[in-house]
C-alpha cells in the first residue's frame, strides 16, 4: 500500500507543544487523515483534529512524500512524547487568513462535532478528511460535513434531490446554512468503484429522472453555475491568469475562437440546463445491493447535464461505457422525446474540460496559499486536454 510520511506540528489552542515523531501512514492522500489522527491519539492520549496542510513535499495527485500538517490536540499531550523545540516560523502558521476554512481555524472541528452531537447525543466522531474544499468526521450511522462557501451545500441539494428521489441521496438529519454544516444518515453498503451493470443503469436512469424533473426549478438553487454560455468569458479570464508556455496558450486561443460553435452544437442536444453533480463517478455512489445511493455533493453546480455521463464514462472501462452511454440516452428521450442526447457528446468532450478548468481556478482563488498544492497545475492540466479532445483525442 502507498504511503504518506507524516509531520505533526502539535498545539494546544493557538500554543505550540511541539513537533511529533515522523511516521508513514496510508492512505497517500494528503487530505485523508484517519489514520494520522489515530496514530497521534495513540502517541499523545488526547483526541486530535488534523486543521490543515502546512507544507508537502510531493505534488503529483495530491499524494505522498513528507506532508506536514497543523494538528490541534484537545488537551495536553503526554509528557516525553514530543520534540518541544521550538519550531521556526510558527507565528506565521497560526496567523489568521482571509482565505483559511473556518474547519482549519483553532477549534473550528470542535465547533462542528459539538453542533453534530446536539443532533445526535454524546457520541465519538471520527476525522476522515479535511482539505480546502471541505471537513468529514464519521459518527455511529452519521457523518457530518462542512463544505467551502464556494461549494455547494450537501444537506442543501440533497434535500432538492430527496424531493423527486427519496433514496438516491442519504437522508438529511440536521444542517447549519450559517456555517455550511450538514449532518447526513449513513448510506449502507460500499462505494461502487467497480458497478455492475444493474447499478449503472439504476443509479444513471434515476438521477437523469431528478434533473429532468430540477430543470424548471434551477434558478431557484443554492449552487454555483457553469452553464456553457459562460464558458468564453471564463476561458478569457483563465487565459490571463493561467500559467501556459507560448504554444499551449496559442492553442487555447485558438480553441477560444471556436468556443460560440461548440456550444451552438450542445444547444442542438436539445437538454435543459440543470442541476450538475460534479463529480459523478462511480466512487461516489454507495450500494449494499439492495439500495444504491449518490454521495459527495460539495461539486454540484448548475450547468449542462451531460457534464455528468462525460465524468462517467471516463471513469468506466471502456467495455462497460456503451452501456452507460445508452443508459443515460434512453433516460433523457424518456423525459424529452424531442432531444437527441448523443449530439450532446461531441461537444461535450471538450466543453466538460473547460468547466473544469474554470471551477478549479475557482478553488485557487478561494483557497489560502498552503493549500493550493492540490489544485496548482489543475486549470493548465484541462485546458490542455480541452485542446487534444478537440482534435479528436482522449
Amino acid at each position: 500500500m502507498e504511503l504518506k510520511t507524516v509531520e505533526a506540528l502539535v498545539s494546544v489552542g493557538t500554543r505550540y507543544v511541539g513537533r511529533a515523531p515522523t511516521f508513514d501512514v496510508g492512505p497517500p492522500w494528503w487530505s485523508e487523515v484517519e489514520g494520522v489522527t489515530r496514530r497521534l491519539e495513540e502517541l499523545l492520549g488526547v483526541r486530535t483534529f488534523v486543521l490543515r496542510l502546512v507544507h508537502a513535499d510531493e505534488a503529483e495527485l495530491g499524494r505522498g512524500g513528507r506532508t506536514v500538517y497543523h494538528v490541534q490536540a484537545m488537551g495536553e499531550p503526554r509528557a516525553g512524547v514530543l520534540d518541544v523545540t521550538p519550531y521556526d516560523g510558527w507565528d506565521e502558521i497560526v496567523a489568521p487568513h482571509p482565505l483559511r476554512a473556518p474547519w482549519a481555524e483553532v477549534g473550528g472541528p470542535e465547533r462542528m462535532v459539538e453542533w453534530a452531537r446536539s443532533i445526535l447525543g454524546p457520541v465519538d466522531p471520527v476525522q476522515v478528511k479535511t482539505w480546502n474544499l471541505s471537513c468529514l468526521m464519521r459518527f455511529p450511522g452519521a457523518w457530518a460535513k462542512a463544505t467551502s462557501r464556494f461549494c455547494s451545500m450537501d444537506a442543501d441539494i440533497i434535500e432538492q434531490v430527496r424531493r423527486y428521489d427519496e433514496t438516491l441521496a442519504p437522508a438529511v438529519l440536521g444542517q447549519s446554512a450559517e456555517h455550511r454544516w450538514s449532518l447526513l444518515a449513513h448510506a449502507p453498503g460500499v462505494d461502487c468503484w467497480e458497478p455492475d451493470r444493474a447499478t449503472v443503469e439504476d443509479v444513471v436512469s434515476r438521477w437523469v429522472a431528478v434533473q429532468a424533473r430540477l430543470a424548471d426549478s434551477v434558478d431557484e438553487l443554492l449552487a454555483p453555475r457553469l452553464v456553457p454560455d459562460s464558458l468564453p468569458a471564463e476561458i478569457e479570464r483563465l487565459l490571463r491568469v493561467v500559467p501556459l508556455p507560448g504554444s499551449d496558450r496559442s492553442e487555447v486561443e485558438q480553441l477560444l475562437t471556436e468556443l460560440p460553435s461548440i456550444v451552438a452544437d450542445l444547444e442542438t442536444a436539445g437538454l435543459p440546463i440543470s442541476l450538475v453533480h460534479g463529480d459523478f463517478h462511480p466512487g461516489n455512489w454507495r450500494s449494499d445491493g439492495t439500495t444504491r445511493a449518490i454521495v459527495d455533493w460539495a461539486d454540484t453546480f448548475i450547468g449542462h447535464p451531460a457534464t455528468d455521463i462525460q465524468r462517467l464514462v471516463g471513469w468506466l472501462p471502456a467495455a462497460e461505457r456503451d452501456h452507460a452511454l445508452e443508459v443515460w440516452t434512453s433516460a433523457w428521450k424518456a423525459y424529452r422525446p424531442a432531444a437527441d442526447p448523443l449530439r450532446a457528446l461531441a461537444p461535450m468532450a471538450v466543453l466538460a474540460r473547460l468547466i473544469y478548468a474554470a471551477m478549479y481556478q475557482r478553488f485557487l482563488d478561494n483557497i489560502e496559499p498552503a493549500e493550493r498544492i492540490y489544485h496548482e497545475d489543475d486549470p493548465a492540466s484541462e485546458l490542455r486536454a480541452a485542446v487534444l479532445a478537440l482534435r479528436g483525442g482522449n
